[in-house]
């Protein structure tokens, strides 16, 4: 009887290592590592324009990558999000990209910060769901 109770309990016990390894915990299947951004910048172009530029390399092919920044005040609120800034298809492996997009920030509040997010899917909607992030104070 004893022997049936460590059985059933080893068997809950690699089918729960299994399920968490697979749901990506512990770092797998993370894909923050698949990207390399350097030298970000944002620079203010005058009446609402921004001119959003960096360097990139990934690590994996990505079939498309999409970027949008998101605009803040001094108080943490949200001014405006830029959806779209710059995005491409057929991204290579290992090659390094000059990126180069356009947000604009509506109405006359100036941004302190903003957070520029990339993404692999062209349906991400959820802020989340970005591959990358990086804030940028302004």
């Amino acid at each position: 009887m004893r022997k049936s109770y460590i059985l059933i309990l080893s068997l809950i016990l690699a089918i729960l290592s299994v399920s968490v390894v697979s749901a990506g915990f512990f770092g797998f299947g993370d894909d923050s590592d698949k990207l390399t951004v350097e030298d970000l910048k944002i620079n203010n172009e005058g009446y609402g324009m921004y001119k959003v530029t960096c360097n990139l390399e990934a690590a994996k092919e990505f079939d498309y990558l999409e970027m949008v920044v998101v605009f803040y005040d001094d108080s943490g609120a949200i001014i405006d999000k830029s959806p779209l800034v710059w995005n491409m298809n057929s991204v290579p492996k290992d090659q390094p990209i000059k990126v180069s997009g356009s947000a604009y920030v509506s109405g006359n509040d100036i941004p302190s910060k903003a957070v520029v997010y990339i993404f692999d899917d062209v349906l991400a909607d959820d802020l989340d769901d970005a591959i990358f992030n990086q804030t940028i104070e302004m």
